[in-house]
This record gives structure tokens, C-alpha cells and sequence, in this order.
């Protein structure tokens, strides 16, 4: 739209990162995690991805995206990440608990 700039979207997960969790933070966003300590998603990751591996759920997401139409491809980018306590690739995932009532 107007500017050379094309629509898209930013993830943003307040439970991943410092960088999302500051974010969130700015925005008053909701501090959401939706990976379990076991690396599978779990609530708020959504019903139909519940109890998935994380890289399985993005395989999926992928499928459905296309299926429906939707998936536009995969751009890669360079990126040096450490490994997670899973030992997969991974930001550090730090334990974001939202403050008690």
C-alpha cells in the first residue's frame, strides 16, 4: 500500500524473547507463552495444535495456510541461535508469568 511497503504480519510472543516480552510490555499486550516446558504448544497455542511438537505445529500451520490458499512462501534469513533445553534451535524461552491478582 502506498509506500512500497507490503501488507504482512509481525509475531510477536510476549513468553518468547526479552525483545517481545518489552514489546508486549509497551503495548499492553497480554503475556501469553504458548510453548510448554515440554516443547509442545499448549493453551493459548490452540486447540488443533494442542500437545504438538513446535516444529510439527509450524509444518501444519504451513499446510493449512496453503490449503486454504494463503501461504505466500518462505523467505529465509541468516540467524545464529543457541540450542534449548529440547536440543533444538532455539531462543531462550524465559518463564513470563503474568503478575497474581
Amino acid at each position: 500500500p502506498g509506500r512500497g511497503l507490503s501488507p504482512g504480519a509481525v509475531k510477536v510472543t510476549p513468553g518468547h524473547s526479552p525483545q517481545d516480552l518489552a514489546l508486549a510490555r509497551a503495548h499492553a499486550l497480554p503475556l501469553l507463552s504458548v510453548i510448554g516446558d515440554d516443547g509442545t504448544l499448549c493453551p493459548p497455542g490452540g486447540g488443533w495444535l494442542q500437545g504438538v511438537p513446535r516444529f510439527e505445529a509450524r509444518a501444519r500451520v504451513v499446510a493449512a495456510l496453503a490449503q486454504r490458499g494463503l501461504f505466500r512462501g518462505v523467505q529465509d534469513h541468516a540467524m545464529t541461535l543457541p540450542l534449548c533445553r529440547y536440543r533444538q534451535v532455539s531462543p531462550p524461552l524465559p518463564q513470563v508469568r503474568p503478575p497474581p491478582p
